[in-house]
């Protein structure tokens, strides 16, 4: 049985599947309560989790810290080591790859969150 869906759940989603951000609870926060002032942080942390648990977002633990992304499908990320920037690198194949072969009698995976370290663009300029 699913949950249902409060008013500020569906602002949550709204917000994560119409940004390419990565943003943390608090980010979230800062964006959701502009149109639901009396929102509080509790309320979007606990949302935010939900959310991740029912597979509607991507939950990804960066450097200890919980990043949400609200584009499912199929895809890898980039952290910067420089500046800490995540950036979805859309290759559904790799993703694909990895599922289809990971093998083990013990056990079977779902699904797949593959994460690169290297160099932004903007970190290889400086």
């Amino acid at each position: 049985m699913g949950t249902r869906n409060t008013c500020q759940r569906v602002k949550i989603l709204e917000y994560l599947k119409g940004s390419r951000e990565h943003p943390t609870a608090e980010m979230v926060y800062e964006a959701v309560k502009r149109g639901l002032p009396n929102i509080s942080l509790a309320t979007v942390y606990r949302n935010l989790h939900l959310l991740a648990d029912e597979h509607k977002i991507n939950r990804l633990e960066i450097s200890g810290e919980y990043h949400f992304d609200g584009h499912t499908e199929h895809h890898q990320h980039g952290v910067c080591t420089k500046c800490g920037k995540i950036i979805d690198i859309e290759n559904d194949k790799i993703s694909e790859y990895a599922l289809k072969n990971a093998k083990s009698e013990e056990f079977q995976p779902e699904c797949v969150h593959i994460i690169y370290h290297g160099i932004c663009k903007e970190g290889r300029k400086k």
